[in-house]
């Protein structure tokens, strides 16, 4: 079976930049979260193995999510200063590693992780989802796994259709459900006042589903 890795880039960059100290290169171009980048895509590299590797990365703060909800992430504050230049940094050392970099006008790296997965994920095809975001759970198959950042740029929690109900309570086809009754803080997203994830999820247990609350 072949094996097609894709990595949430947005999300792994930031992790990394502030999971490290500055770190700066004889230019003085600020180089810490590309360094623990490439220490984490090296590490990912050898565990899983893959064929193929995609890197998705968000292209600005305008999506057709806040075209729907004008407050849709509002509430995060710029990427700091020294991690601004190492966006353009780890794609143009991806690109020459020969690793496929898409960005998308209008969308978030999270869309394109699901459309690849989507495309891709079959019975001859294992993909495997690197993400520190657990919306991205909803992409969770037989074929699809999620692997989940934790612990500083070394501990991942791999997510399949065997153990996610185990860790969380509940499946990949709850989780817009659960996101609608909790909301997201990190998203700015507001839920069902009073309601947190673990009313969320008892609501969900008891009722099934969102119609039904």
């Amino acid at each position: 079976m072949k094996k097609l890795m894709i990595i949430d880039g947005s999300s792994l960059l930031f992790r990394a930049f502030f999971a490290l100290p500055p770190l700066k290169s004889a230019l003085g171009t600020p180089t810490n979260a590309v360094y623990g980048f490439l220490t984490m895509l090296i590490k990912l590299y050898e565990e899983i193995n893959p064929d193929y590797i995609a890197v998705a990365f968000d292209k600005g703060r305008q999506t057709f999510r806040t075209e729907m909800y004008s407050e849709y992430k509002g509430n995060r504050p710029d990427a700091p200063e020294d991690l601004r230049p190492q966006f353009s940094l780890i794609q143009d050392v991806l690109k020459a590693l020969g690793i496929c970099v898409i960005e998308e006008e209008g969308f978030e790296g999270d869309d394109i992780l699901g459309s690849l997965s989507k495309k891709f994920g079959a019975p001859d095809m294992a993909v495997q989802i690197i993400t520190g975001d657990r919306d991205n759970l909803q992409l969770v198959t037989e074929h699809s796994h999620v692997f989940l950042t934790k612990k500083g740029i070394s501990d991942m929690l791999e997510v399949t259709l065997d153990n996610m109900e185990e860790l969380y309570g509940y499946g990949p086809d709850k989780v817009i459900e659960m996101k609608a009754l909790m909301g997201d803080s990190s998203d700015n997203i507001p839920g069902v006042p009073g309601v947190g994830e673990k009313t969320a999820l008892k609501l969900i247990t008891e009722y099934g589903n969102l119609e039904s609350v």
